[in-house]
């Protein structure tokens, strides 16, 4: 879970580690001189960050994700969105917008977050709605 909001700087109280103090410094300097004071402040739950590379979620998601890419010859992204956008009524989170609100897409339908975003236990839900594409669509996905 994750929430952000725009506020002045001087509205915020931070006890941060000592070695990331200077880069504070930066930001609030840069706050200053370019945004009048205003900062965005974003709070997220610890998440168990998921890996990368061969035999990785992200891999095995992307790797059905091209098949079925392949298989219907529609672009990757496209795929992808369609995922994202299914998978959200099995508890995928929904991508908001900076007001609080959900983002949609051009037909109006809710969008997922990026998959940059998600949790192992979320990848896992697009994993299994890829799954379910494939089949609703007649493909048999290679597991690799």
């Amino acid at each position: 879970m994750k929430v952000s909001w725009t506020a002045k700087r001087d509205t915020v109280a931070v006890v941060a580690p000592r070695d990331i103090k200077p880069r504070l410094d930066q930001i609030f300097q840069l706050s200053d001189d370019k945004h009048n004071g205003h900062i965005t402040i974003t709070i997220e739950t610890v998440r168990k960050p998921r890996t990368t590379g061969h035999r990785s979620q992200s891999h095995h998601l992307n790797g059905h994700i091209q098949q079925l890419a392949e298989f219907t010859g529609m672009p990757f992204e496209l795929i992808k969105l369609e995922v994202k956008c299914r998978a959200v009524g099995m508890g995928y989170p929904m991508l908001m917008k900076p007001d609080g609100t959900v983002r949609t897409d051009i037909y109006g339908r809710v969008m997922g977050i990026s998959e940059a975003d998600s949790s192992t236990k979320e990848c896992a839900i697009l994993i299994e709605t890829t799954h379910m594409l494939a089949s609703e669509v007649g493909f048999e996905l290679q597991e690799e």
